[in-house]
């Protein structure tokens, strides 16, 4: 039997981390969440917030609203909604910036996730800010570092199913089976609980891009190369979506990616 070497197995479980952070950021960007707080009473600054994360393509909409939601939290700092909005913005802002604003930006994802749940831990949104901010942490950290973070990862997206399985189109669900597809086996890592978790996401919501691509990947996998190639159609022929366009968009220049590869490949 073939053994790596040490630098080989080190980087193929620090992919396990970089792909864990893109499961968790790009599987959803909480435009849900934000119309459904119609139904709460929500103060002005954070309602404007909101306003500005829907034109998320511009980052600078990002930065307002969490300028917004800062000055917010200083003056309500047991509001709820507002903390968990703080992780969020702070995750995606983290997302799509580059050196060390982004470590800045993940840390007060972090304070700001762990705040919420500890106001209100009976709702999703807290839990899984939190764990999506770990989880880009986790990608930036050591190898040794990011596998003691699995763990508590997993804690907070088993909390997000326990409450709310639909939240954010089953992103529990759905990253959970992200993690059980890339985590390694002492880690809880199962492709098969990974297609069981991902398929029920996408019974759930059947048009959501991010569960195809990752049931896709976990397909191949497992060696179901049809499966894959047909979840990977299904995201390139979707029809644009007003609620998560942004991230249908990327979705599918990846899933172009990968059908053109797998083929010359010859899969």
């Amino acid at each position: 039997m073939n053994r790596k070497s040490g630098p080989q197995i080190r980087s193929g479980y620090l992919s396990v981390f970089r792909a864990l952070a893109i499961s968790m950021l790009a599987c959803a960007a909480a435009p849900n969440s934000l119309l459904a707080a119609g139904n709460r009473t929500l103060s002005n600054p954070v309602q404007q917030a909101d306003d500005f994360y829907l034109g998320r393509r511009n980052l600078e909409n990002v930065k307002a609203g969490l300028r917004l939601l800062s000055r917010e939290a200083a003056e309500k700092p047991t509001e709820y909604e507002v903390w968990w909005r703080i992780s969020m913005f702070t995750c995606y802002l983290a997302r799509h910036t580059t050196g060390p604003a982004v470590m800045e930006y993940l840390q007060v994802g972090i304070d700001a996730g762990r705040k919420a749940v500890a106001i209100d831990s009976n709702r999703p949104e807290g839990h899984f800010w939190l764990g999506a901010n770990l989880g880009l942490t986790a990608e930036k950290r050591s190898f040794l570092k990011a596998l003691t973070m699995v763990d508590s990862i997993r804690k907070e997206l088993e909390a997000v199913v326990r409450l709310d399985p639909d939240y954010e189109q089953a992103a529990g669900l759905r990253t959970l089976g992200r993690l059980d597809y890339r985590a390694p086996f002492f880690k809880g890592g199962d492709k098969r609980k990974s297609v069981e978790l991902l398929e029920e996401a996408l019974e759930r919501y059947p048009r959501n891009s991010m569960t195809m691509l990752y049931l896709a990947d976990t397909y191949m996998a497992l060696g179901r190369r049809k499966d894959a190639h047909d979840q990977l159609e299904r995201i390139v022929n979707l029809c644009p979506d007003p609620i998560y366009g942004p991230e249908q968009e990327e979705n599918q220049e990846i899933a172009r990616d990968r059908l053109t590869r797998w083929t010359t490949a010859g899969n």
